[in-house]
């Protein structure tokens, strides 16, 4: 008779990162990006703190991960091809802004609270935000030039601005 494999319950990969951003969402719209604890963090999602620490070095920067694996589900929906730049960035900053409701809002506010004292979580949330919405904008603006809804010229970048602007 055959002795039978033992499997591993141990979560990896996706389930785990999926389990650990569910915890700490729902950490830190409890206790807020401050009052939460990568303890209590790694009790909600079933696993060890050590787990936690190999992948974020602290609270923040998995916060940071929760919000902008989230938002960045978004960037490519959220630019769509109405045919028209009007609706295209009507519906675009809908889109955003639709994201930022509920828990997704506070962990925004705590992060942009967070981003005044640490410049690391600045550029990190323009080079895994940021930049990609920005490459966004320009395809939405290439594809207005293209229909001659606008002059084909250089785009000001004071238009990416634009983005935050509306968020802050």
């Amino acid at each position: 008779m055959a002795t039978p494999v033992a499997t591993s319950s141990r979560r990896t990969g996706d389930e785990l990162i999926q389990a650990v951003h569910a915890a700490a969402l729902a950490e830190i719209s409890e206790n807020g990006l401050r009052g939460a604890s990568m303890d209590r963090i790694a009790k909600r999602a079933g696993t060890g703190k050590a787990t936690l620490y190999r992948r974020w070095p602290n609270v923040r920067a998995l916060g940071l991960d929760v919000f902008l694996a989230t938002i960045a589900e978004a960037v490519p929906q959220a630019f769509p091809n109405t045919g028209s730049l009007r609706e295209d960035l009507v519906d675009s900053m809908k889109s955003f802004t639709s994201s930022f409701r509920g828990p997704m809002a506070l962990v925004l506010r705590e992060l942009m609270s967070e981003s005044a004292h640490d410049s690391a979580l600045i550029e990190e949330f323009n080079r895994r935000l940021g930049e990609p919405m920005e490459l966004e904008l320009v395809n939405v603006l290439q594809r207005a030039m293209a229909r001659g809804e606008i002059p084909t010229k250089p785009i000001d970048p004071l238009i990416f601005e634009l983005p935050d602007a509306l968020i802050s």
